[in-house]
């Protein structure tokens, strides 16, 4: 634990996660190549051992090692040298299947209108559940899993980006190319409604004697 903690071996990880591989950790850089600060710590956190990373840790990569390839912007980092793996590849055919994870509080929307972006700038659909999963855990501890019919949407006329090996990218998934657990059914509260024809004659209980209170 303690050479993880190594500022240099923290180098090492973001180097690989925002210039090689940001797929892989379910990262997608925006149209500038840049990733939010607070997303690329969470899924740093993710990572079997790297859960005491926190703002002040990345703080302290950038301070030491001058010479980093990173670039800053307030909130927003990004690496200066992308290598091919993790630049966004447009016009490209998906898989047949593809997967996604909205939250529960959205998914009667969802459900109704289609997939939309929601607060990013695309739909990141990712190649297995498990990574659509820890993706949606950002957002909801238990988030709705679906699966999108990327290659026939891809043929009805949607465009869709690649980025890395694990995830792809397009504007929005409409009803009717993606499947998921049904809407769960409103509890209706029973109301039990009185018949005004109905006498109701309530008996109490006093020692062995029952007492009609109405006599």
């Amino acid at each position: 634990m303690t050479r993880r903690k190594d500022p240099e071996n923290l180098l090492k990880l973001m180097t690989y996660v925002l210039a090689r591989h940001p797929d892989e950790f379910g990262l997608v850089p925006d149209d500038d190549g840049f990733i939010r600060m607070k997303d690329l710590i969470k899924a740093i956190t993710e990572e079997e051992g790297w859960g005491f990373v926190r703002q002040a840790h990345i703080n302290e990569v950038l301070i030491t090692f001058r010479d980093h390839s990173f670039f800053v912007e307030e909130d927003r980092i990004r690496a200066m040298h992308a290598q091919e793996s993790a630049v966004r590849v447009t016009g490209v055919t998906p898989p047949k299947l593809l997967y996604h994870c909205v939250r529960r509080t959205a998914y009667p929307v969802v459900y109704e209108r289609g997939i939309d972006a929601m607060g990013r700038h695309h739909v990141f659909l990712a190649t297995t559940d498990a990574l659509a999963l820890r993706i949606g855990k950002r957002r909801d501890p238990k988030p709705v899993l679906l699966t999108v019919q990327a290659l026939k949407a891809s043929q009805q006329g949607l465009t869709f980006s690649r980025q890395g090996e694990a995830i792809y990218l397009v504007e929005h998934i409409p009803v009717g190319l993606f499947s998921g657990p049904p809407l769960p059914k409103e509890k209706e509260e029973s109301k039990k409604k009185k018949d005004p024809s109905i006498q109701v004659t309530l008996e109490f209980e006093a020692g062995g004697f029952l007492l009609d209170m109405e006599r």
